[in-house]
């Protein structure tokens, strides 16, 4: 009897992370990270999860960097690109994508003289062992 309670609880907790990740990619499509990260902070971190919001939070940071009209001033977009991509690293050190775009954002940074992100996100990108 045990035995068939725990493969239900199993196959509940795989529908409801099915469930869930369909409705983060839901979210992501429709660019509504705030949403998405509200969803998956209300979730226990299992694997999937974790995995979950690394895309989200990455994806946030390239709709931030990239397309985000919302935001003009081209420091505040980046600001806060960066702190997403730093929220991806927290979750996945290794992740390429997000090495890759901040390396770009500090190469931008490096041509422009007495200017840098902003001190919260210099801090973090030390930790990581990014250097300005």
């Amino acid at each position: 009897m045990s035995c068939s309670s725990s493969s239900e609880e199993q196959n509940s907790t795989v529908s409801s992370t099915v469930e869930i990740a369909l409705q983060i990619d839901k979210l992501v499509a429709e660019d509504k990270y705030t949403e998405a990260l509200e969803l998956l902070a209300g979730q226990p971190n299992g694997p999937e999860i974790l995995t979950l919001k690394e895309m989200t939070h990455l994806n946030y940071g390239l709709f931030l960097e990239y397309r985000d009209s919302n935001v003009t001033n081209m420091r505040d977009k980046m600001n806060n690109a960066l702190r997403e991509y730093v929220k991806v690293l927290r979750i996945n050190p290794d992740n390429e994508k997000a090495i890759s775009e901040i390396e770009q954002i500090l190469g931008i940074y490096a041509t422009f003289r007495n200017r840098a992100p902003a001190e919260d996100v210099v801090a973090d990108l030390e930790e990581f062992g990014f250097t300005l």
